[in-house]
């Protein structure tokens, strides 16, 4: 047993001299803090040389040093261990309650989103179909304009070619036959 504590003495000496406290020496089955805080006493020079990962795990056992720290103060401070403990238990199960109430808010929150997004899906397609069936009623406009606007154009040559023809006529029954032509053609709503 004073061998090991012997071989420990050196190894810690050692590492101390060299200023720095080795990675390994910080793990798990490696030094304790209270071993660490005893090398730093008799060498306030000395340095440690840690992981991420150790760093990590110094900060939680911080973090969990803290919170057990409040929470015995709150005990300490009030002397009354079961009414402390009383006042975290309802405290919790208000918290719990609320959670509850938000859950359920969160979950119709999610269906009225999913209503309100196949109403606007329902919309979009509307819109779409509404827009394709303006473009292929324009669409037939047009084509019935441009028919029009040829058969408009085809009456008017028609009758200017009649009125050609009246005017070359010789005799006055001719041209009487070719004026009636003409007002057949032009007669409004035929």
């Amino acid at each position: 047993m004073r061998r090991a504590a012997f071989i420990l003495c050196v190894l810690l000496a050692s590492a101390a001299s060299a200023k720095g406290v080795l990675p390994c020496m910080v793990y798990r089955h490696g030094l304790t803090n209270e071993q660490l805080e005893n090398i730093f006493e008799r060498h306030p020079a000395a340095e440690l040389r840690l992981t991420a990962q150790d760093w990590r795990g110094m900060q939680y056992q911080l973090h969990r040093f803290a919170n057990m720290t409040n929470y015995v103060q709150q005990i300490g401070s009030t002397q009354d261990c079961a009414r402390v403990l009383l006042r975290l238990h309802d405290t919790a199960e208000t918290l719990t309650a609320s959670n509850a109430v938000l859950r359920t808010a969160a979950v119709q929150w999610q269906q009225a989103a999913g209503e309100w997004q196949q109403t606007a899906d329902a919309w979009r397609t509307e819109y779409a179909v509404a827009t394709n069936n303006l473009q292929a009623a324009l669409a037939d406009y047009m084509s019935a304009s441009n028919r029009a606007a040829r058969a408009e154009a085809r009456h008017d040559a028609v009758v200017g070619w009649c009125e050609t023809q009246r005017d070359k006529a010789l005799l006055p029954s001719t041209k009487a036959i070719w004026q009636a032509i003409i007002d057949k053609l032009e007669e409004p709503g035929k």
